[in-house]
């Protein structure tokens, strides 16, 4: 035996369409902070490689300078006089000024390059003042050819601690370039994978969300197609999807009610062939019949036998239920004409209980437990179908033991009145309830098949319902509901007055 399908799991299109958007708006904003940072530290690292290029550049003008610094003493030298001593301190201060301007955040390496050049660069202008003008002065060239020796090797260590620094600037330049191209490749590869993984996630996803749509949607085309072909029992099967479940409902309870619409229309148009075919047959029938029973009734008064006379009393009882049978078809076949009229339903029901068959005693017995109320309706009708109901309980209760009555029960219903029929009796096959107001339907030898129907149409002339079902404990249950016909004692007086 093949296992119970698992129960569907339930879920809510908009939640996965809200988590969907929610993941790729995540993935936006991941992207878009990634590649805001990343921006920003490129952008960093491009402004320290052009701060670092601006000060090997700086670096590599100290080397200019400082020989700027030696030019100008070996002009002195040259020209043995002191023309030049001005222009020598005035590069020994732009030295200085542009040493200061590159300390600023130096590592410790180039720091001490950097001081390295200013220590030269004030051993040199010292040698200058102290050792090259007074030999100049004292026309000393021996002294001056050895002080300018010295001063060529100082400027030399200046010009290769210059170029020393402004090669590790350009180094350093180089390194912040090359993480300003780590960082801006990073920031690519990472928008490429985020909008990979979006593009894959809304792909998944959309296939997910279209499954989810399509398949509720697709078993509503197959009903409806299905339909369309005259399978009128297709309904659409439970949805996991909480909001079309909602449609598929709405749209097997319209296929419901088209089917009883349908259904009560077939019935409609048959009892109408029904009902025109009965008034025929009830039209040609119910005149011989009276004929048949005049010439019987003659018969009967001339017959000298009393044997003759039973058997022609006999006759005359057959053909009145013949003709109390088209009487009914008659009845049925007419749209009934109504004359309403205010009147107490306690009293109504009391009196209908009394004309049951002549003979209010007759076992078993009809309890009466109505509500006092004053309702709107023809009171010859709704006595006749709840004569016509009580006649059937007690010919359904005949034989039962004494004790099980037969009650007729009246009770207010928001604007309307409820009358309830309650025997004890073997009860009605629940196949039969489903025709149990069609004409010619009994369970009875001895019935018609009108009664019922006729009952029926009153009630419905009326705008009411009714129906039976089982009674609790054994038995059957009629109730009549006879909807808008309550109305008020003072109304009721006043209309009498």
């Amino acid at each position: 035996m093949a296992p119970p399908p698992a129960p569907q799991r339930l879920y809510w299109l908009r939640l996965r369409l809200l988590l969907v958007i929610s993941l790729l708006v995540a993935l936006v904003v991941v992207s878009g902070i990634a590649t805001v940072l990343t921006g920003l530290a490129s952008r960093r690292a491009i402004l320290e490689a052009h701060d670092l290029e601006v000060a090997s550049r700086r670096a590599a003008l100290l080397s200019v300078t400082a020989r700027e610094q030696y030019i100008h003493e070996a002009h002195t030298i040259i020209l043995r006089d002191r023309s030049h001593v001005e222009h020598h301190d005035a590069w020994v201060s732009e030295l200085g000024a542009k040493l200061a301007e590159l300390r600023p955040g130096l590592d410790a390496e180039a720091a001490t390059k950097l001081d390295d050049i200013g220590k030269a660069s004030r051993e040199l202008s010292r040698l200058f003042s102290t050792a090259i003008l007074p030999a100049i002065d004292r026309q000393d060239w021996h002294e001056v050819h050895h002080a300018h020796d010295r001063a060529n090797a100082l400027v030399d260590r200046m010009t290769e601690h210059a170029d020393s620094l402004a090669r590790h600037f350009d180094e350093r330049a180089m390194a912040a370039e090359r993480r300003a191209e780590q960082f801006i490749r990073f920031a690519l590869i990472l928008a490429t994978a985020v909008c990979a993984l979006a593009a894959a996630l809304a792909l998944i996803a959309g296939r997910k969300l279209w499954r989810s749509f399509s398949t509720p949607l697709a078993s509503l085309e197959r009903v409806a197609e299905r339909v369309t072909a005259g399978d009128r029992s297709a309904r659409v099967e439970p949805v996991a999807a909480v909001e079309l479940a909602a449609v598929a409902d709405a749209f097997n309870r319209m296929l419901d009610a088209l089917s009883r619409t349908e259904a009560d229309l077939v019935a409609s148009e048959r009892l109408a062939a029904i009902g025109r075919v009965a008034a025929g047959v009830a039209h040609e029938i119910n005149n011989p019949i009276a004929v048949i029973r005049g010439y019987v009734k003659t018969m009967a008064k001339e017959a000298e036998k009393p044997e003759l006379r039973e058997e022609l009393s006999i006759l005359d009882e057959e053909a009145a239920a013949c003709q109390r049978i088209a009487e009914e078809l008659l009845m049925y076949t007419r749209s009934p004409v109504l004359s309403p009229r205010p009147v107490q339903a306690e009293e109504l029901l009391r009196n209908a209980a009394l004309h049951c068959d002549g003979a209010p005693g007759r076992a078993p017995p009809v309890l009466v437990d109505a509500e006092p109320a004053f309702i709107t309706v023809d009171p010859l009708r709704i006595r006749q179908v709840v004569v016509n109901l009580v006649t059937n309980a007690r010919e359904a209760t005949s034989g039962t033991s004494a004790g099980d009555d037969i009650v007729v029960r009246g009770r207010q219903e928001d604007d309307g009145y409820r009358i309830e029929i309650l025997d004890r009796g073997a009860g009605i096959p629940e196949e039969a309830r489903e025709r149990l107001f069609e004409p010619f339907f009994t369970t009875r030898r001895d019935g018609t098949g009108l009664g019922l129907a006729v009952c029926y149409g009153l009630v419905t002339a009326h705008g009411g319902t009714i129906r039976a079902e089982p009674r609790p404990g054994g038995g059957s249950r009629f109730v009549i509901d006879l909807p808008g016909v309550l109305i008020d004692g003072a109304r009721e007086s006043q209309e009498r007055a």
